[in-house]
Parts: C-alpha cells; sequence; structure tokens
C-alpha cells in the first residue's frame, strides 16, 4: 500500500513540473488619448455612433509602466463604432498604435453610456489590450467628450490595473491541476482506508 501511495505523489509531481507552460507576461499600464470626432448627432445626448475620428494622439504625458515607451503625441489609429446599444460584441482593434516596432492595440468588449447631455458624455466599458511579446490582458476603457457644434473633442483611457481579471467562472490552469492531484490523493487515502 506505500509503494501505491508513492507511486500517485510521483505522478503528481511529474504532471504538477509538466503542467505549468512558459507563458508571456501580462500587460500592466495606462495610456490615454485626445483628439475629435464627428457623431451622428449634433447632440451627444441622442447620438449613437461615432463615425469619425481625428487628430488622435497620445496624450502628452504618454503612458505608464508597459506602455512608457510610447512618446505623447503620438498618432493613433481608432476605429468607428456604434455604441447605443451599448456594445456587446468584440470590435477589433478599436485603437492601435505602432512605435518602434512593436503594436499597441486594444480591442473593444463592452461599453456603456455613463451620462449624456447635448453638449458631454461619459463612457466606460472593457476591451483586451495586446502589445507584442506580452500576453492579452482584460482591461478597463473611459471615455469623456465635449461637444463644440458639428465637432466633439474627447479623451480616451485605457487602464490595465495589477491583477485586473474580467468576471469569470473559469478555474484557472494551475488550480485545475492542483485540484486534479488533490482528487488523486484523496483516491489514494480511500484505497488505504479500505485495506
Amino acid at each position: 500500500m506505500k509503494k501505491l501511495i508513492l507511486s500517485f505523489i510521483f505522478l503528481i509531481a511529474v504532471i504538477s513540473a509538466f503542467a505549468f507552460n512558459a507563458q508571456a507576461t501580462l500587460i500592466y499600464g495606462y495610456t490615454s488619448f485626445s483628439g475629435t470626432f464627428q457623431s451622428d448627432s449634433g447632440f451627444l445626448d441622442l447620438a449613437t455612433t461615432f463615425e469619425e475620428f481625428s487628430d488622435v494622439v497620445v496624450s502628452t504625458n504618454g503612458g505608464t509602466y508597459d506602455y512608457a515607451a510610447i512618446p505623447g503625441n503620438e498618432a493613433v489609429a481608432l476605429s468607428t463604432f456604434t455604441f447605443v446599444p451599448d456594445v456587446n460584441t468584440e470590435i477589433s482593434n478599436f485603437w492601435v498604435i505602432t512605435y518602434g516596432g512593436i503594436e499597441y492595440r486594444y480591442d473593444l468588449l463592452t461599453s456603456e453610456v455613463e451620462f449624456a447631455t447635448a453638449n458631454s458624455i461619459a463612457m466606460k466599458g472593457t476591451g483586451i489590450a495586446s502589445i507584442t511579446g506580452f500576453e492579452d490582458t482584460d482591461s478597463i476603457w473611459f471615455l469623456s467628450a465635449t461637444s463644440a457644434g458639428d465637432r466633439s473633442t474627447f479623451t480616451l483611457s485605457t487602464l490595465v490595473p495589477p491583477d485586473y481579471q474580467a468576471p469569470s467562472d473559469v478555474v484557472p490552469e494551475p488550480a485545475t491541476v492542483i485540484l486534479f492531484g488533490l482528487g488523486l490523493l484523496g483516491f489514494a487515502g480511500l484505497a488505504r482506508k479500505k485495506s
């Protein structure tokens, strides 16, 4: 019986040793942009779509942490999107910056209008931040804008807080291996108890 328990312990150790794959580092940091846009209505509380973005640049301070390499006033490609009703499907490449041979990209997943008046709007949502050489990371974003007739000015901020995880019921891979190992130990204990 002692050999059976030792065999199970050895098996668990071998599985655990090979179960952890090398992974890229998660993204951490903050960046913000500003520019102008054209909406489908002259009144922001009636608007449903940002139709055209222009003069979009990284804010003068650039970014922080993993976004720190991006200098202020770097041009940003920003996609148009419909936000009413709230976004519930992915908008790939919502914004893209290529700087120093590295691509910084953001896929928008959700949006929600926090408040809107004829001259201002505030929105928030979630998305996936991507940087060449890093693991895609769940994140949050905020947009605020003010209207000046046909054109509106805006600020968009993307934030990846430390250890941020989007809500999920999925058990992470290392935890699955540990649960499997504990189950095997339980079976070994039952087998020992019966004999």
